[in-house]
């Protein structure tokens, strides 16, 4: 992407350029290791993208006013039994139950069956099951109703709460089982009694697992989910488990209902970090069956991309400022990589907003910002190379050799060698302007920064136009007559700059030398040294122009 390379390698350095930033795209990809930046970035896109709460589901809350009212939990299963039938008098079109059951109460075994026999008159019960270790250090088993409600249950559904890194919920995952997947979750399996019988084989949405059956003794999950959770200020309808119980809850309240149980008071239950963006906010394990039992209801549950999809579109955003550039009115690398950035996050919003997939756009961002800040120390170098250097002949200006003179000098101090200057000035040059014009001798003295830097060519040596027609060669630990010979050979080179025009007008150009060669051991100053080959200079043309003086013949 560098306009500074030969056209013939240009693209041959966009490839290998765009080789690179794929590869890093890739591992960042693969390696998660900025996942807490993407993870915020969801979070904010999220809560931009906002979720309204569906009326039609209800939680009924296992609350302090129902512990208040009801006494000590775990409550007795008839008081389930009970709130079920207000439930199923009151049409509710369904009842989760995220409470376990999964041992018999020994105190009261007929709560068991009263509670069984509630869920058989309804028939549209769903339980829990969750996996759980049977002793300490042992693998887990699935935890399941007692026999007698699982009979009952018009569905069983998992309860997993996976957890990101950050302990926040973001995801679910629609199947979950030992060994198999073969558990809907909580909510799925509360929505699938409403559409089963209507469509039986109805894909799952979800980013699926490649070894769903990897072992019989592992917890195995399929089809992962992100939960786009309702906006805090429009939240679910919840009412007191206490009130249901009791009838303080009027039963259009409850019709046709989708309704959840479960605990909420603090100190019982879950309590889950979701997705808030740049707050902290918290809800229990009913609540994100009710959110996750919501996006099912809208058809909005958020499906993140395959890895192989990820890298695809990564791909393109990153490639496609590489193929636009050097389009015309394209050349702007700076506005290509930002034009890059914005499409990265209008394509992660497009896809979340519009089309409920997740792309994570931080690796190419992350890409992109490595581009960005090589871009800006290339921008620094070239302004700082232009700001040092004259914009003509491309030598160093006169700040760059002010500079490079100071410090040559503090280096000769110190190691002793000699360094020497050569000051060059063109001889009658104003008047080859006057009867050529300006760019020919323009053109004269950029042939002769050429000659110049043909004879300095070591990595310490500074060839410089101090302004006009007058240019500086520095030579570090150059002594004197090595000076002298680099500026014979200076004037041998001469009769080769005349340019078309002089030759056209049979004009001729020759230079004047001033040379100083500085020894170690003398206090003097970068001022003193120029001003001691400028006397040079000024006697070299004194004795007729197209010579050389030394500042030794000034003393001589």
């Amino acid at each position: 992407m560098s306009a500074s390379l030969p056209r013939t390698l240009q693209p041959l350095h966009r490839t290998l350029v765009g080789m690179g930033a794929l590869a890093l795209v890739a591992v960042l990809t693969l390696s998660g290791l900025f996942w807490r930046a993407d993870a915020w970035t969801y979070d904010l896109l999220l809560d931009l993208r906002g979720q309204k709460a569906d009326e039609r589901i209800v939680v009924v809350a296992i609350d302090q006013k129902s512990l208040a009212e009801l006494g000590r939990w775990p409550w007795s299963r008839r008081l389930h039994a009970q709130l079920l039938d207000r439930l199923a008098a009151a049409g509710a079109r369904s009842v989760a139950f995220d409470i376990l059951l999964t041992e018999p109460v020994l105190h009261d075994p007929e709560g068991d069956a009263v509670l069984a026999q509630s869920m058989s008159r309804y028939g549209r019960t769903v339980l829990p099951v969750f996996a759980e270790p049977a002793e300490i250090n042992a693998p887990a088993t699935e935890a399941l109703p007692i026999p007698e409600l699982a009979a009952a249950a018009a569905g069983l559904g998992h309860v997993d709460l996976p957890m990101d890194a950050d302990g926040v919920a973001r995801s679910m995952f629609l199947q979950a089982g030992m060994g198999d997947p073969h558990w809907p979750s909580l909510a799925l399996a509360q929505f699938q009694l409403d559409q089963l019988p209507a469509v039986p084989d109805q894909p799952l949405p979800g980013l699926r697992n490649s070894q769903p059956n990897a072992s019989p003794y592992l917890w195995s999950r399929d089809y992962q989910v992100l939960v786009p959770y309702a906006n805090s200020s429009d939240g679910f309808t919840q009412v007191s488990y206490a009130d249901v119980l009791h009838g303080r809850v009027p039963a259009a309240a409850l019709r046709d209902r989708w309704v959840l149980v479960g605990v909420t008071a603090t100190g019982l239950g879950d309590a889950l970090n979701s997705p808030g963006g740049l707050s902290d906010s918290r809800l229990s394990g009913v609540e994100y069956q009710a959110n996750a039992l919501n996006a099912l209801a809208h058809g909005n549950l958020i499906v993140p991309l395959s890895l192989p999809l990820q890298l695809a579109l990564s791909a393109a955003v990153i490639v496609l400022p590489l193929l636009l550039y050097g389009l015309p009115g394209l050349r702007n690398r700076g506005l290509l990589v930002l034009g890059a950035s914005v499409l990265a996050m209008l394509l992660s919003i497009a896809l979340l907003c519009l089309g409920n997939r997740w792309f994570s756009p931080m690796p190419v961002l992350l890409v992109l910002l490595l581009f960005a800040i090589v871009l800006g120390i290339q921008l620094l170098r070239r302004t700082h190379t232009r700001a040092m250097s004259d914009p003509l002949t491309g030598l160093a200006n006169r700040a760059h050799f002010d500079g490079a003179l100071e410090q040559e000098i503090r280096v000769a101090r110190r190691t002793g060698q000699t360094l020497s200057l050569l000051l060059v000035d063109v001889d009658r040059f104003k008047q080859l302007n006057d009867t050529l014009g300006h760019p020919a001798g323009d053109e004269l003295l950029v042939r002769l920064a050429k000659v110049l830097r043909a004879r300095a060519r070591r990595p310490r040596d500074l060839v410089s136009r101090l302004g006009g027609d007058e240019f500086a060669v520095l030579l570090p630990e150059t002594p004197p007559h090595a000076a002298a010979s680099i500026a014979s050979t200076i004037h041998a080179d001469i009769g080769s700059l005349a340019t078309p025009a002089m030759l056209a007008a049979g004009q001729t150009t020759s230079v004047s030398i001033g040379v100083h060669s500085f020894p170690s051991d003398h206090d003097v100053d970068g001022e003193d040294v120029m001003g001691l080959a400028d006397a040079a200079l000024y006697r070299a043309k004194q004795n007729g122009r197209n010579r050389t003086a030394t500042s030794l013949e000034l003393t001589g």
